[in-house]
Order: C-alpha cells, then structure tokens, then sequence
C-alpha cells in the first residue's frame, strides 16, 4: 500500500506544469560574435560581428550550414553581412605569448580583422575586442603541436555509383565508379589528451563545354573505424553517412600508433591529375566541441518540438569560437 502511494505521488509530480512568462525586455543582448582561427599555415584574422536575438529577426536556412533573417530575405546575405553585422570600428589587440601585443587593423575587402602574424605551434595567443558601449570580449589559446600522420599504402578499385538521389539530396554527378582506399597511420602522443579533424579532398583536373579548365574537388570520405563513429549524429548530410564524423579525440588510441583506412571516391575528368589531398589537424578542445556542436545543429529540424542545439562558444562576455589548429598534410598521386 505504501509503495502505491509514492508512485501515485510521483505520477502527480511528473506531470505537473508551471508556465513561464517570458519578457523581451528585460533581456538584454548587446555582445559581439568573435570567430577566429589560428592556423599554422595562414595569417591570422578575427571575424567580429553584432549578435542578434532569435526573437527580433526570424531566421530561415538560406545556405549550407547559415542561417538567413527572414525580414531580409530580399537582400544578398554577403550585403546583410557587410553593411549590417559586421563591426569594423572595434579596437582588436592580439598577445602572443604574453609578451608581444599587436594591434589589429580592418581589412575592407576581407570584412575582418587582420595581421601579419602566422601561428607556430606552441605559441600561447589571446585576443582582446573592445567596442563603443559593448563589453569587451577575450580569449586565450595554445596552438596545439604539429601530429603526425603516415601513409602506409593505397589502392584503387572498382566500386559502382549509387546513380539514384538519396534521403539527403545527393546526386555525385561528378564522381568516377572507382574509388582510393588509403590505411593511413597517426603517431599519438601519450602525455596529453589530443582532439584531431582528418580531411581527405578527392581532385582532378576537368574541362567544361565552354572550354574552361579546373580542379574539381570533394572533400566526403568514409571509413568503418569506430574513431569515426559518432551516435549523436543520427541522420546523414549532403552525402556525409549518418552516425560518422571527421572530428574525433584519441580516446581510443591515446599514445599509440593507430592505423586505419579511408574510401573517397575519384573525381571525373583527365585520370592522369586524380589525386587524394590528406591532412590531419591537431585542433584545441574548443574548437573540438564547436565543429561537434555544429555538426549536430545542422541535421536537426528547427521547430518548437525540437531541443534547442547549443553552439559551443569560448567567447568571454560574448558569442563565438577562437580555435586552433596545426597541421601534416599529404598527396597522394592516382
């Protein structure tokens, strides 16, 4: 009889509901969105821009993985993001190191701040953004050490071409019916905790009927290691299988030698310039949980029945990402 009590008593408190009254005004949203990257291989810049509330501006999807406002549909949003949200009067400061500030200056045609700086890995940076009546925004990172990826063998074969549109919308029109499976090898370092993206760009050279040259490239690959595996991400997108992702940690390999083997399909067009571009990056932990957080946002349905996704942000007194990233990358000739 007891027993029946507390589980009518706990049915009642399960289903109880509270409504919450929520007042626009009282909330306030003036802050800054910082993105930057700091990269071994590029000079470092810093996106700064305004933040907008979800309440003031509806937004649409109007891109790959962005978001449009839909009460400015009929503008380009490369015209939006220019002449609206991006904030070229800040005074952005970079340290490097802790003693060396640089002071950065707005490039016009880049809409971003910029330097003459390129990142060494090892290097300690922090940025600092203060503008007219807004907090002013910081952040500090290490530049992860360079990892060190082998090539142990690979092989072209024989795979037919899923010719029918699937779920997501994909049709690779510009792909061959063979395929290059490379069994590559990272060399893991045991005394830290190390967070990788691997990419693996597939490229040929190609002429279109009006005569004009390029590379084609596709950056899609899969693979069937469990370092690829990914439970959250339940759905596949524009042709990236469900359940895989190219951003991993070394949890299953922390301080070994781990090999493994990738499948990227070749690119039509001359097979004498078919080649693979492979690179491992060594990426911070931030910047680690924003690609992951991202990631999962963009295969979820926006509408109220969905839990909201949280994009990751380092931010401090504001929103965004300052990440960081080194790099060995190969080429492999097919």
């Amino acid at each position: 009889m007891r027993n029946a009590i507390l589980i009518f008593i706990l049915l009642l408190l399960s289903s109880c509901e509270k409504i919450v009254k929520f007042n626009e005004d009282d909330v306030k949203f003036d802050g800054l969105v910082v993105n930057a990257l700091a990269s071994t291989d590029s000079v470092f810049s810093v996106s700064v821009t305004k933040a907008y509330p979800f309440y003031n501006k509806q937004a649409i999807l109007g891109g790959n993985d962005h978001w449009v406002y839909q009460a400015l549909q009929e503008e380009m949003y490369e015209q939006f993001y220019r002449d609206s949200a991006t904030v070229a009067d800040a005074n952005v400061s970079l340290s490097i190191n802790h003693n060396k500030t640089v002071t950065m200056s707005y490039d016009q045609e880049k809409y971003c701040y910029v330097s003459s700086y390129i990142p060494q890995s090892g290097d300690c940076i922090k940025i600092t953004i203060e503008n007219r009546g807004i907090s002013s925004t910081s952040n500090e990172i290490e530049i992860p050490n360079y990892p060190h990826l082998e090539i142990m063998s690979y092989t072209k074969m024989y795979s037919p071409k899923n010719s029918t549109i699937t779920d997501d919308g994909l049709y690779d029109s510009m792909g061959k019916d063979t395929i290059a499976r490379v069994t590559l090898k990272i060399c893991d370092p045991s005394y830290e905790n190390n967070f990788y993206r691997l990419k693996v760009r597939s490229y040929a050279l190609s002429s279109y009927e009006n005569g004009e040259i390029a590379y084609i490239h596709n950056d899609i690959f899969t693979s069937d290691n469990e370092i690829f595996f990914d439970n959250q991400l339940f759905r596949s997108y524009r042709g990236w299988p469900a359940f895989f992702s190219n951003v991993f940690s070394d949890q299953h390999f922390n301080g070994e030698n781990y090999e493994f083997t990738v499948e990227s399909r070749l690119r039509r067009g001359d097979p004498y310039t078919n080649h693979l571009i492979i690179e491992l990056q060594s990426i911070t932990k931030d910047l680690y949980y924003y690609l992951k957080s991202t990631m999962l946002y963009r295969i979820t349905q926006q509408d109220a029945f969905t839990e909201p996704i949280h994009i990751h942000s380092n931010i401090k007194n504001g929103w965004g990402i300052l990440g960081g990233l080194s790099s060995d990358k190969h080429i492999i000739y097919l």
